[in-house]
């Protein structure tokens, strides 16, 4: 055997090169399993966010809700999530606001999700798909 090869295993090395090199590959195995242990689909897939395929920000020149969800078209798998900011102080406001642009959403078929954030920030939509 050439000088320059490890002698593994072998009874001069002290013979624990074996028992190393199969920690290693245990080790390399749990990595592995426990990698694709979570890796599965959730069951409640609505708590999963999906990437934006449009954004629809409410200003005074921007078309109705309405009218951008029928530009969209909305296909099969489509998820509208309206986020409306409100003061803490006031949130009632912010409430009948979100329900109207809800309203409008319905009405051009598509049945959002709404979430509502304490920062005052501009009404806003995003159009995305599941599938």
């Amino acid at each position: 055997m050439p000088a320059a090869l490890p002698m593994i295993g072998h009874a001069k090395a002290g013979g624990a090169g074996w028992a190393i090199m199969l920690a290693d590959l245990a080790l390399i195995l749990f990595i592995v399993t426990a990698s694709y242990a979570g890796g599965g689909k959730s069951s409640d897939a609505s708590n999963l966010d999906p990437i934006p395929q449009a954004i629809y920000r409410a200003s005074p020149d921007a078309p109705p809700i309405a009218d951008w969800i029928a530009a969209q078209g909305l296909g099969k798998g489509a998820r509208l999530q309206i986020t409306m900011g409100y003061d803490p102080a006031h949130p009632e406001t912010a409430m009948s606001a979100a329900a109207a642009l809800a309203a409008q959403a319905v009405a051009a078929g598509a049945v959002p999700r709404i979430v509502l954030q304490p920062d005052g920030g501009q009404p806003s939509a995003v159009l995305a798909y599941d599938g």
